[in-house]
């Protein structure tokens, strides 16, 4: 009998708990981190003309980003604001963004346990609690060496994609811009008519451009130069024709990091966008180095920081990087 009580007690004690459990897992409440909205200087080169211009953000990018999609947008709002106050944007303008600034949207809407996680790692583990079922099922389909962000990136490329566009197309429009949207993290990704979308297979790095209506313009930009840790839980595809993509201001290639100094440059590039350039390219990158032509005007923008440390080891706490929030550099082209 009194076993019958002690049993009936611990069945009763589990059911609560994975009661609270579920409870836990439903609740998607952001907590009260702060994103950083610091405007510097602009680093203005050329001279005004109508040929338009090439205009880099570089930020430092940090969880309380991820919180929301209005706090990712207002964070870069603020920064084109800056530049349409100073004279900067008009319809010739392109703009480029950091690197990887579409990957950290795994973590939109999630609790504040994984944005305050100071690793990879801690933030795929909690990301796993939160998401047990999803995530179990995108667990055995991933075979990459990092298979927690694998699986993560997987379960939450749906919304990623969408949100993403959103995000990023409504920038462009509102600031009447074309806009380099870095580069975003996605099982095969492709684009259905104006749309982009998840497929299934492995996960590549690729960058969008949207024109001034907030639309997709050309077609997606790969990432073949990928760095140790993203090829724990990514994958080049195979090296094919770089299509330039046709912009007001002119033809424009699009390389992500190391890919604009390994790889030919396309020959109808009248213009150059890297997201993710290594500050030292020779170092960084390795292969043959030839350097970037000097005819072809270019924006190359580093990647300041990211949050739980995507470019880097998924045990450690991302590095402090440079102490600026902000870097905005505007190129005017010639006629």
């Amino acid at each position: 009998m009194r076993t019958s009580i002690k049993l009936l007690l611990l069945l009763v004690l589990a059911g609560a708990a994975f009661a609270v459990y579920l409870d836990w897992t439903r609740d998607r409440r952001s907590g009260p981190l702060l994103s950083d909205l610091r405007t510097l200087p602009i680093d203005s080169r050329g001279q005004p003309g109508d040929a338009g211009n090439l205009l880099g953000i570089e930020t430092r990018l940090q969880p309380a980003d991820y919180q929301s999609r209005e706090r990712l947008q207002l964070k870069f709002a603020t920064y084109l604001q800056q530049a349409a106050d100073a004279g900067l944007l008009n319809d010739k303008t392109i703009v480029v963004l950091p690197e990887h600034v579409g990957t950290g949207l795994f973590a939109l809407g999630e609790k504040p346990e994984v944005q305050q996680a100071r690793t990879l790692r801690d933030a795929m583990q909690w990301m796993a609690l939160s998401n047990p079922g999803h995530y179990l099922r995108a667990l055995t389909g991933h075979q990459g060496d990092d298979r927690r962000t694998g699986a993560v990136l997987q379960l939450k490329a749906r919304r990623m994609a969408e949100d993403y566009q959103r995000i990023f197309g409504e920038l462009a429009a509102r600031f009447g811009v074309t806009l380099v949207a870095g580069s975003i993290v996605l099982p095969e990704p492709y684009l259905d008519g104006e749309r982009l979308r998840a497929g299934k297979g492995p996960l590549r790095q690729v960058s969008l451009t949207f024109d001034a209506h907030g639309k997709p313009l050309g077609a997606l930009q790969y990432k073949h130069a990928l760095s140790r840790y993203e090829r724990r839980y990514s994958i080049a595809p195979v090296i094919g024709p770089r299509p330039t993509i046709d912009t007001p201001a002119g033809a424009l290639a699009v390389l992500l990091g190391c890919d604009a100094y390994l790889q030919p440059i396309p020959a109808t590039a009248q213009l150059l966008a890297i997201p993710g350039a290594p500050a030292n390219p020779q170092a960084h990158c390795d292969g043959t180095f030839d350097g970037l032509p000097e005819a072809i005007p270019h924006m190359a923008v580093r990647t300041l920081g990211l949050p739980w440390n995507l470019l880097g080891s998924p045990r450690r706490p991302a590095p402090p990087g440079p102490g600026i929030p902000v870097q905005i550099s505007n190129l005017w082209l010639g006629d």
